[in-house]
């Protein structure tokens, strides 16, 4: 058999990949948390009284078309809202797109699973890669990412904040209909979790992780493992 990270082992290289990119999002989720523009927190009356009627969490959807339609009715209204757009678009544009790729990697690394296991990597299965040294450190790797994402994002990115910058995006960002579907995706699996630092949810961090479930048989290998 040739070497797992052989250059021309598709079944390696493929996951090789993976845990790069995984990496690099941890690595752009500790450059962005310290870039969290603080009118998003809310916290202060004076942003509160000014922005509350521009920036909503996910209760918007509910109320955009009225929301939409008082911001357009009401000069002032529409005035700070272009103002705010313009002074936080491309901030906004970079936190989506790192919301995005935890999603698309999450979604990878199911993809990746489901391969191995109907046989797209000739001679390769989950358990043929767990028996390689190399194999396992990866599989292995590539799941303690995903967890570390998650649990960073709500560490360093509070739940309303994550809300709020979502919200911006959708609203200052036309949505192609091609791309509708997964920010849908992204906003159910990076909603606020009801962390905070007064109380940790019932079943947290469980019910976070099962948002997009893994392939079980995966996880129970990675975690009865022996480096």
């Amino acid at each position: 058999m040739k070497e797992f990270l052989a250059e021309n082992n598709l079944c390696g290289q493929t996951v090789l990949l993976l845990v790069s990119r995984g990496n690099a999002i941890i690595a752009e989720l500790l450059r962005l948390k310290n870039y969290i523009p603080k009118v998003f927190r809310l916290e202060n009356k004076q942003d509160i009284q000014k922005y509350n009627e521009i920036i909503f969490d996910f209760f918007y959807f509910k109320i955009s078309d009225s929301q939409e339609q008082k911001i357009e009715n009401n000069e002032a209204l529409r005035d700070i809202d272009e103002e705010f757009r313009d002074n936080n678009l491309e901030i906004l544009k970079r936190f989506y797109l790192l919301f995005e790729s935890v999603h698309s990697y999450v979604i990878d690394l199911n993809r990746y699973i489901e391969e191995l296991e109907e046989g797209f990597y000739i001679h390769q299965t989950l358990e043929s890669v767990f028996l390689d040294a190399e194999g396992k450190q990866l599989l292995c790797e590539a799941l303690f990412l995903y967890g570390l994402m998650l649990i960073m994002i709500d560490a360093y990115i509070e739940g309303s904040i994550r809300e709020r910058l979502l919200v911006s995006y959708y609203r200052y960002t036309p949505q192609r209909r091609d791309t509708q579907s997964c920010f849908d995706e992204v906003c159910k699996l990076l909603r606020d979790t009801g962390l905070n630092s007064v109380k940790k949810p019932l079943y947290y961090p469980e019910d976070y992780f099962q948002r997009i479930p893994l392939h079980s048989t995966y996880v129970d290998m990675v975690i009865g493992v022996q480096l």
